[in-house]
């Protein structure tokens, strides 16, 4: 088993008192404004289940968040089966992202940012875009049902200091090296304005 730095749990944010009693709810721990990768109790934590299949990011979202952060990424395109013209990068994510074999789809901004981070964000000149950000879609998706499995909990237990399912797919991916982990999660930070 990987040894960990030690990390400073985060406390969750104070509340305020209310005369009406309210229900309480075990949710998932906000990640730190500074996009530190460790939640309550110092498991890591990259993102919510909930955020990790948001459905919301649109290839307009994509496309406008790459001509402003990697310019050379926005103004990539490429012929794929389903269209007679070429289609952008934006649009070759959000198709990647669904699988439709397994009713799925992840994130588009995890998948872009997952593709970016592997790559340097150096864009390949000899890379199908769509068959390696749908590889990827893949491998996270398997992961993700893998940790939510209820039977699987041999799995969950062999990795005690992960938080949730969309964390062990990336930790997984990423080879459970931490600074990949940090990076991934301050570009996500920086290019969707959001901690994940």
């Amino acid at each position: 088993m990987p040894s960990y730095p030690s990390l400073t749990p985060l406390l969750p944010p104070s509340q305020t008192s209310s005369a009406t009693p309210l229900p309480t709810t075990v949710s998932e721990p906000d990640i730190a404004p500074a996009c530190r990768i460790a939640g309550e109790g110092g498991q890591l934590y990259l993102l919510s289940d909930k955020e990790f299949n948001d459905l919301a990011t649109t290839k307009g979202k994509l496309n406008r968040t790459l001509a402003s952060h990697y310019p050379e990424w926005a103004n990539y395109t490429q012929m794929v089966s389903w269209s007679t013209q070429p289609v952008t990068l934006g649009e070759i994510i959000v198709a990647a992202s669904l699988d439709e074999e397994s009713n799925v789809q992840i994130n588009p901004a995890v998948i872009l940012v997952v593709l970016g981070e592997s790559s340097d964000w150096q864009l390949p000149s000899d890379t199908d875009l769509f068959l390696k950000a749908q590889g990827i879609s893949a491998e996270l998706n398997r992961l993700d049902l893998d940790w939510d499995k209820p039977q699987n909990e041999s799995l969950r237990n062999q990795y005690p200091e992960v938080a949730n399912s969309g964390t062990y797919a990336l930790y997984i991916y990423f080879n459970s090296k931490l600074d990949r982990l940090q990076s991934w999660c301050n570009t996500y930070r920086q290019l969707f304005q959001t901690s994940p």
